[in-house]
């Protein structure tokens, strides 16, 4: 452990430790004269010179120290290598947790990494991401072992890559049923002379929707939701600030051929016919998509109005499918190869801060005691 100073411009309030010193040689023992009638016929004789004495040089002491470890405080002290290098046993949640001896640190990999001594906390929707954060928590080549089900939920795109070789033990737990999702609802807002044209996604959209649920349809002057996330906006003008700040905060929309738009994303095709013609273009703008139709409405344009598939064709247009989330956990060991994070370092300064209260309080003992020498 290699100890240092993240300012070290803060020891020039050692320069202090000389205060206490100056006063306590300045300072004189409170003595009264006396007036004896035999002494006044006396000579007066030259006084003996008096040594430099200190009084109460434990009181100095102290305050020399409580003025030190402020300075030493100011000076902001840090302590390198005071890592926990003992070997990490992370166990996923619902996984029965094996005996850890004291030389082996047990966490739950959950989030905060609890301590496996605590009740089992539920099981993380993104368990590839905390296998990094574990990895980047630990002091190179502290060894790490992680211990899985079969199957794993919520991972990435790829297996994990670590700065350390990983023991990955796959074990028998039970297996959580995949949570189905429900597609978030469908708005739509539409102008007047769009009202023959808004039916098939009407039909579309109550076809996506859950039963008990309708699409939430109006025109173009009824409000949105706040928390309308997939909207379809058929107006041949322009579209309104309110629905691009939506956009930008990470909503999906889908306009006409003929709406108005001024985003600097080129647009790239993402829906097209049998045929291979285009039929909706996107262009990202923040953090949510434009989508827009390149035809009319209208069955003779655009065939798939009609088709028994379009409702399915609008979802995989409005909600891209995401990455495979679910894979065996015997083909997601993590790979190495990733460098090794630096740990920070200790900061002294809570115990240096206990410490200078504790001086403190045997100064003031020492200070405020009513036994008091007199010379």
């Amino acid at each position: 452990m290699t100890p240092a100073l993240l300012t070290p411009l803060g020891l020039l309030a050692l320069a202090a430790i000389l205060l206490p010193i100056a006063i306590h040689l300045a300072r004189r023992t409170e003595m009264r004269p006396v007036d004896f009638a035999a002494l006044r016929w006396l000579d007066a004789r030259p006084r003996p010179r008096q040594r430099l004495r200190l009084d109460e040089w434990l009181l100095l002491a102290v305050r020399i120290l409580l003025l030190a470890l402020v300075a030493i405080l100011l000076a902001g002290p840090i302590l390198w290598g005071a890592e926990d290098r003992r070997a990490v046993v992370a166990v996923f949640p619902g996984v029965a947790a094996p005996a850890i001896g004291d030389d082996v640190r047990g966490v739950w990999l959950a989030p905060g990494f609890p301590s496996v001594a605590g009740a089992s906390p539920p099981r993380p929707d993104r368990p590839a991401t905390l296998i990094r954060r574990l990895d980047a928590a630990l002091a190179p080549g502290v060894p790490l072992t992680v211990i899985v089900p079969p199957v794993l939920d919520g991972l990435d795109a790829e297996r994990p890559r670590l700065s350390r070789e990983v023991t990955w033990r796959v074990v028998d737990a039970p297996m959580l049923a995949a949570t189905p999702t429900v597609p978030p609802p469908i708005a739509i807002r539409h102008a007047a002379s769009m009202r023959g044209a808004v039916r098939y996604f009407r039909a579309a959209a109550t076809a996506l929707a859950p039963p008990d649920r309708a699409p939430d349809v109006g025109g173009l002057e009824q409000p949105l939701a706040s928390t309308a996330r997939h909207i379809i906006w058929f107006d041949s003008g322009e579209l309104p600030a309110p629905i691009l700040d939506r956009v930008v905060n990470g909503a999906t929309v889908l306009v006409t051929s003929d709406t108005l738009l001024a985003l600097d994303d080129a647009p790239r095709t993402v829906w097209r016919d049998a045929e291979g013609q285009p039929l909706a273009t996107e262009q990202r703008h923040g953090k949510g998509r434009v989508l827009r139709l390149t035809r009319a409405i209208d069955p003779a344009a655009m065939p798939i109005l009609l088709d028994a598939t379009f409702p399915d064709r609008l979802a995989d247009l409005l909600y891209p499918a995401p990455p495979p989330a679910r894979a065996a956990a015997a083909d997601h060991a993590p790979l190495t190869g990733a460098p090794a994070w630096p740990q920070p370092p200790l900061d002294l300064a809570p115990w240096l801060a206990l410490a200078i209260a504790l001086v403190f309080a045997i100064e003031r003992l020492l200070a405020t005691r009513q036994r008091r020498e007199i010379a």
